[in-house]
């Protein structure tokens, strides 16, 4: 994690702004952030247990048929 200077010319306590850190704290003070789908909203599932098979049962709420029944696998 390059930053310029070696660690030895740190202050103690003195933090450093990875790269990955530095590109999104400019684009969330340049707003590139600000008009993204679903903001404000809560995410889905969030606050409730961990579930193994979230994303079978994910896939068969996507792609459920009229009739109840998930589609056959040949296409």
């Amino acid at each position: 994690m390059p930053t310029g200077q070696p660690d030895f010319f740190r202050a103690p306590g003195e933090e450093v702004e990875t790269f990955a850190e530095r590109v999104i704290r400019e684009a969330i003070e340049a707003g590139d952030f600000d008009d993204l789908p679903g903001r404000g909203e809560p995410i889905p599932g969030a606050g409730t247990l961990d579930d193994e098979m979230w994303w079978v049962r994910s896939w068969v709420e996507r792609n459920r048929l009229g009739d109840g029944q998930a589609p056959s696998s040949s296409r």
